[in-house]
Formats: C-alpha cells, structure tokens, sequence
C-alpha cells in the first residue's frame, strides 16, 4: 500500500487519500466493521479515509431528522440506512453516505441484515456533508451506482441534486420528498442552531401537516 500524494494542501486532521488494492479496501473495512469513524470512499483503486467531527455530524444529524419526521407526518413508509457500507466490486466503487433513506424501495430492503447492491436498490436519497473539501469526489459514484436524489451540504446551503442519465443536475424541489424546496431545507438546518430542539421538531411537524404530501 502506497499513498498518493494529495493534489492538495489539507489540514492534518482532514480526508487522505491513498491508492490501494479492491482486496487491501475489504481488508481495511472489516478490520474497522465496528467503528463509526473513519469512514471510506473507494472508486477506482483509490481510498480516501475521512474522520467525522462535530460540524459534519450535526448538519448530518439534524438533515436526517428533518427527513423522518417529514415523512413521518406525511405518512410515507421508509427505511433509515445511516452511514452503512456500500460496495459494487464490479465497478470498483463503495461508500459510506452520512445519511441515507429507502423510501421508494422501503419494502425491498426491510428487514434485511445486509444490503448488496448487486442485488439491492440503492438508497432513494443521500444526505452528503461537505465541510472540507473531498479528495476523490463521491457524486460520481453514487450516480454509477444509481442514486437518484442527493441533498449535498456545504457552506451552510443545502443543495437539492437529481440524478439525470450519468450526472447530477441541480434542482430547486425534492423529488423523494415532493413540494419541500431547497430554500426550506436550509432554512430548516439554519433554524435548528438558533432553537431548542423540541420547539424546532414542533416547527417541522406543522410544516408538513400545512403542506400536506407534495402540496
């Protein structure tokens, strides 16, 4: 195993990138199969290894949780995937989203203990928090894949991003979550800094009942 000079300048503590074996990335994975941190992104012959801090994992967090009491209120049937390892070896690609949600193909994983995207969905929507700068770029990955809908976090915006042919265009609407925009999802993430938790889950909930499934 040989690392790969950064093509940039980054913070001790920040995302490396090494190139590796598909074989030395199993290895790597079940050797941290109990660890919440660091998480891995392979595409190609190339790991990049990414610790989690508190700025990461709060917008993370709190995206997450605005997703399951939407749906929650509108009555839509999901499943909440986390940050579990995904991996295609024939396409040399796997990932760790922040935050992922079945909610279209809800019923096609329920209950599983593992999910195989040779054989599974991907999930229906990614929560991707970018508060530094990524080594090896995940949205190509998970287009190869086929996720459809990733809501991408970075200087404090949330950027609604829809899955068209092999790339992503930016959209203005939630397509998983239909009539919730761009705009309220960031003002959400920005008003969940300035209130106490219950009354922003309160704040939420009326939201989505005023606004119904996709009015």
């Amino acid at each position: 195993m040989t690392a790969l000079a950064a093509p940039r300048e980054a913070p001790a503590e920040a995302r490396v990138l090494l190139r590796v074996s598909w074989d030395t990335y199993e290895r790597i994975l079940a050797e941290h199969n109990e660890c919440a941190s660091p998480r891995f992104t392979y595409d190609g012959g190339y790991l990049e290894i990414m610790p989690l801090s508190f700025e990461q994992e709060y917008p993370n967090r709190t995206l997450a949780c605005l997703v399951g009491l939407i749906l929650g209120e509108w009555d839509i049937d999901f499943v909440e995937a986390g940050s579990n390892t995904f991996k295609r070896p024939d396409l040399a690609k796997g990932f760790e989203p922040d935050s992922c949600f079945f909610i279209r193909h809800a019923e096609a994983v329920r209950g599983k203990k593992r999910l195989d995207l040779a054989v599974d969905p991907p999930p229906d929507l990614i929560i991707e928090i970018e508060v530094t700068e990524p080594l090896l770029p995940r949205l190509p990955i998970f287009a190869a894949v086929g996720v459809p809908e990733i809501w991408q976090y970075a200087g404090d915006t949330v950027l609604v991003k829809t899955l068209d042919l092999a790339s992503y265009g930016q959209a203005t609407h939630s397509a998983a979550l239909p009539g919730l925009s761009a705009e309220t999802i960031t003002e959400f993430l920005r008003h969940s800094r300035e209130m106490k938790s219950p009354a922003w889950m309160r704040r939420v909930r009326e939201w989505a009942q005023e606004h119904g499934r996709g009015k």
